[in-house]
């Protein structure tokens, strides 16, 4: 009788019979009442004992989980329950969820009719990447009166990995087409670009490039031709990952290096499927990951599994390394993407000299985190003088914000300043907008 579990409706008739029997105390009919309404609870719960426990397997269950769950997403988990009994019960489930979630109070509740089938869903949204360990599966079954429940347990243990967040790729991809991009009626032109990538040789006309031009069919034309090049399209994204500590600041459970790990997956998609190489760097006192920029779709698993094993040893990062290492690992002019973040101006400006060196060879857009709890803390409403000290402290950190991005665009680096959860939607943006403008 181990899985035999009394619900609160048997302490609450074992309440009413204890006073009833008190009552009897002082008048004896009530004595031969609570004899009488003991004799019938004690009935229905052998008769619901009987019901429950004659047959072993009177409620199975499967859990489904999906392979990889998607970091910072809605992943949803299947239960399909079957109901063997020839009669109707009412059952509770609870789904032992894995620490991180840190949830104590899951509970399901639903019927099911004789001979039936079910499943039930529910959603978890998981806040950090990593290994995942699913336990039990506890449905209590109960029928009749309701005043017992048998516990059916399905004792099968899963283990899933949570990946950086792929569930929303397909969305992203949506945004990035063309025709969402472009108004109507105008169409996209192609540049003719100045990269080595030759094209063909036509006619001179006025304002072609005199450097262009191709004496020697000039000599077998007997007019001067000139050298057209075709824009390059496979251009090089590269994503810089920063893991210094300051990338571990939470928001809404998840930190800024996790927020920054789906923008990059995500970016690193678009590109591909835009025809762009795109690479990863991620570094702190040194380089800890790089893949050299590519366009094939593999790149993208290796990205994800890349992605996937990120962490951070709360170290301030080097940029100085970061600078010098890039003038071997990056000699092509590239788009380098700096997921990053600053509180304030004196830490930017101990990095600013090697930012702007790494904006004079390549381009560069720096993400920069807006603190959406400053912002909470400003839009209280002020009690006393210790609140006005506090929102004081606030704008203050609030303004130093805008100072760095205005201090980075002083200096030509691009800037992306964003509320972490609108990270994905305001990086493909500027990326689609610099992608515009042929700047790289």
């Amino acid at each position: 009788m181990k899985f035999l579990y009394l619900n609160t409706r048997f302490y609450l008739a074992l309440l009413i019979v204890t006073i009833l029997f008190a009552i009897g105390f002082f008048a004896p009919f009530f004595f031969y009442v609570a004899l009488i309404v003991l004799a019938v609870i004690v009935a229905l719960i052998a008769v619901e004992i009987f019901l429950l426990f004659h047959k072993k397997d009177g409620i199975t269950v499967e859990r489904i989980v999906p392979e990889r769950l998607s970091n910072g997403d809605k992943n949803e988990i299947n239960l399909n329950i079957k109901n063997n009994y020839a009669f109707s019960v009412t059952i509770e489930i609870i789904d032992e969820l894995p620490f991180q979630f840190q949830e104590r109070n899951f509970l399901l509740s639903s019927n099911l009719e004789k001979d039936s089938k079910k499943q039930i869903n529910y959603s978890i949204v998981p806040k950090e990447r990593g290994l995942y360990q699913f336990g039990s599966t506890n449905i209590y079954a109960t029928t009749l009166t309701k005043l017992i429940s048998k516990r059916f347990k399905n004792a099968k243990n899963e283990e899933v990995a949570v990946y950086p967040s792929f569930l929303n790729l397909r969305k992203h991809e949506l945004l990035a087409s063309k025709t969402a991009l472009l108004p109507n009626g105008i169409k996209r032109t192609r540049k003719v670009g100045q990269s080595s990538e030759f094209e063909q040789i036509k006619d001179y006309v006025t304002g072609d490039d005199l450097r262009h031009v191709n004496w020697k069919a000039s000599a077998k034309k007997q007019h001067l031709m000139v050298n057209h090049y075709q824009e390059e399209k496979a251009q090089n994204v590269y994503l810089l990952i920063d893991k210094g500590r300051t990338m571990k600041m939470p928001f809404d459970g998840m930190s800024l290096l996790d927020y920054s790990i789906n923008a990059a997956l995500m970016l690193a998609n678009i590109s591909i499927k835009r025809q762009d190489k795109a690479g990863l760097w991620t570094f702190e006192k040194k380089t800890d990951v790089f893949l050299k920029a590519d366009n094939k779709m593999l790149q993208v698993r290796k990205i994800v599994d890349a992605l996937y094993h990120i962490d951070t040893n709360f170290k301030e990062s080097n940029y100085q390394y970061v600078l010098t290492d890039s003038l071997k690992k990056i000699q092509k002019r590239s788009l380098l993407i700096l997921f990053t973040n600053f509180e304030t101006l004196d830490a930017l400006k101990r990095q600013l000299p090697y930012l702007r060196a790494l904006a004079k060879k390549h381009v560069l857009l720096t993400i920069i985190f807006e603190n959406t709890l400053l912002n909470d803390v400003h839009n209280r409403k002020i009690n006393s003088t210790k609140d006005i000290y506090i929102q004081t402290i606030a704008s203050k950190f609030a303004h130093e914000k805008h100072l760095i991005i205005q201090e980075l665009q002083m200096h030509g680096i691009k800037t992306v300043y964003t509320k972490p959860a609108d990270l994905s939607v305001n990086l493909l943006n500027k990326y689609l907008e610099i992608k515009r403008q042929e700047i790289i």
